[in-house]
């Protein structure tokens, strides 16, 4: 097992023991998540920014950072299927978080929506749903430590 000092600083999600198996697996969904967001960021630019492309290359633009998100998600998965008990719990406590705060946050907005409130993108959810389920990470991982 890698020293304490050896763990990259986003290794907050696992335990400070967790099995050098699992600092690997996260490590592999870190960088295939920072590709997925890189492949996003840049398709949407490429697309909305008026570059003019043929239908197959618009069409592959919009369709590769899909895959990498493939590849992120099954990195993770992996990663929970490998995991430890402990660190199972961690995840699945984040993700209901993420879920349930996303949902809430979803259609309560849309009741603001209809009072006047600026209309939100369908990422802005997702968002919400992605820093909780980070957020949620740390807070049960200082739980059970």
């Amino acid at each position: 097992m890698a020293s304490q000092a050896k763990r990259p600083w986003w290794g907050w999600g696992a335990c400070a023991d967790a099995p050098e198996r699992d600092v690997r697996n996260l490590q592999r969904f870190a960088r295939w998540s920072l590709a997925w967001a890189v492949s996003f960021v840049a398709a949407t630019f490429v697309l909305a920014g008026g570059v003019s492309l043929p239908g197959a290359a618009a069409l592959a633009v919009a369709i590769v950072p899909t895959l990498v998100g493939a590849a992120a998600l099954a990195a993770y998965t992996r990663y929970l299927r490998a995991a430890d008990e402990l660190q199972q719990r961690v995840q699945l406590e984040a993700l209901a978080m993420g879920f349930g705060v996303g949902v809430l946050f979803s259609m309560g907005y849309r009741l603001f929506e209809r009072l006047g409130a600026p209309d939100l993108d369908i990422n802005d959810p997702l968002i919400v749903m992605l820093v909780v389920w980070a957020g949620w990470q740390a807070v049960a991982a200082r739980r059970y430590r």
